[in-house]
């Protein structure tokens, strides 16, 4: 089967692997993930930055809009496992079956190395704001026991003064 026809008999499993009829006319979560999937056949499974980009973007915008990683991971994982079942059915060739599944995992390689990265720099924007904070602190904390020997030195002048 070419590229092109491997790529529509895929796309025809659109609605069956994201269970479009739970969603209504919102898209499914994973639909990115399914996009990818047919880009990927389109080209003959051959790595694309373009490909990339775009599936990052996608998976970025999710976990900017409030997604987490591991929703993210697991709307992958879910759409691999309902592809899986659907291509077993849907393609008698164990060829064909293989190309669609080696191209399925490539995107969800691909879609578990983007939210790791996002995942790192997350957590290298928390460190280092929690650094900020603790240095906020501890300037704070400087200012404050500089404020209180300052007023200590203030009393201890006011008493002597009221002495003399």
């Amino acid at each position: 089967m070419s590229d092109r026809d491997m790529a529509a008999a895929v796309s025809v499993l659109r609605d069956e692997v994201l269970d479009t009829v739970e969603h209504g006319d919102r898209d499914p979560p994973g639909a990115e993930v399914f996009d990818a999937l047919l880009r990927t056949l389109s080209i003959g499974g051959e790595s694309v930055p373009g490909l990339d980009l775009t599936l990052h973007d996608s998976v970025a915008r999710r976990l900017a809009w409030g997604d987490s990683e591991e929703a993210v991971l697991q709307d992958a994982e879910l759409v691999f496992d309902r592809l899986l079942v659907a291509v077993d059915r849907a393609f008698r060739d164990p060829a064909d079956q293989m190309v669609v599944i080696e191209a399925a995992t490539q995107v969800a390689v691909t879609v578990a190395r983007v939210v790791s990265l996002a995942a790192v720099s997350r957590a290298t924007r928390d460190r280092a704001d929690r650094l900020r904070e603790e240095m906020s602190q501890r300037q704070l904390k400087e200012v404050l026991e500089k404020q209180k020997a300052n007023i200590a030195r203030l009393e201890d002048d006011l008493r002597s003064g009221f002495r003399d």
